[in-house]
């Protein structure tokens, strides 16, 4: 695992402060912070895609938007959910643009995800092509009920095409802190595949081609699966395994 500690990120990231989230009492205060003792966080060892181009980009055309999962803010998606629990509702996602990561020195892209009842706001970051979470926050109406953290920060999906077979595999470690001032902490690991390439997949946002289908999986626990199919320059567009996901509606602003 590397540390957020290059001259260049940290010019770009390592603000003191904190943002527009919030904490939990700690509870348990013997329990070890996810955060080091400079207040960053982990990331992941991602080696960079090194394909090389089948064509050469024309320098004279702008480059085209292919991100896997866009996080330019402004950025908007809207998914028609059907739980097994919960029925059938909608959620929003929307980029708010890079934040201070509460508790850390770090900034990341802060990213709302509201439906019924809930809202989730979590810090993201694109770690040669992968995206991964730093915090996530979860309310219930005005109240902030649980803090999740990540050391080394968790992968969150890809954003840059890789072929069928690349596997990553992310071991973390996982801090909870609960509304009632108790923590959970546990070890977990998840692996990351790409399954297939140039899918077609028809969702009442429309029909997207050149979809690529990634599956994550827990390997340290069984039958806990999810599969996601990512659009170039649209980002997810359906997700399935613990519930259905599919997209509405977007409006993805290009950087």
């Amino acid at each position: 695992m590397r540390r957020w500690g290059w001259a260049a990120m940290v010019a770009a990231m390592c603000w003191a402060g904190c943002g527009e989230g919030g904490s939990l009492p700690t509870g348990d205060q013997g329990q070890t912070p996810t955060t080091n003792q400079d207040g960053t966080v982990d990331l992941p060892d991602i080696p960079p895609d090194t394909g090389e181009e089948t064509n050469p980009p024309d320098p004279e055309q702008p480059a085209p938007f292919t991100s896997l999962w866009p996080l330019t803010p402004g950025s908007t998606w809207t998914y028609r959910i059907t739980d097994p629990v919960r029925g059938t509702f909608e959620k929003r996602v929307e980029v708010l643009g890079e934040q201070a990561v509460p508790e850390t020195s770090m900034r990341a892209i802060a990213v709302r995800s509201t439906q019924p009842h809930l809202e989730e706001l979590s810090w993201q970051l694109d770690v040669n092509g992968v995206v991964v979470r730093l915090r996530e926050e979860d309310r219930k109406g005005d109240v902030l009920a649980r803090v999740t953290t990540w050391n080394p920060a968790t992968v969150k999906s890809i954003a840059t095409e890789r072929p069928v077979g690349w596997r990553y595999d992310s071991d973390i470690r996982e801090l909870t802190r609960l509304g009632d001032g108790t923590t959970e902490d546990k070890d977990k690991t998840y692996i990351w595949r790409v399954e297939a390439v140039n899918e077609t997949v028809v969702t009442p946002a429309g029909t997207f081609t050149n979809v690529i289908r990634i599956k994550r999986e827990r390997g340290d626990k069984e039958n806990q699966e999810r599969t996601y199919w990512l659009a170039p320059g649209i980002g997810k567009v359906k997700e399935d395994g613990e519930r259905l996901e599919e997209l509405v509606s977007y409006d993805v602003k290009k950087p």
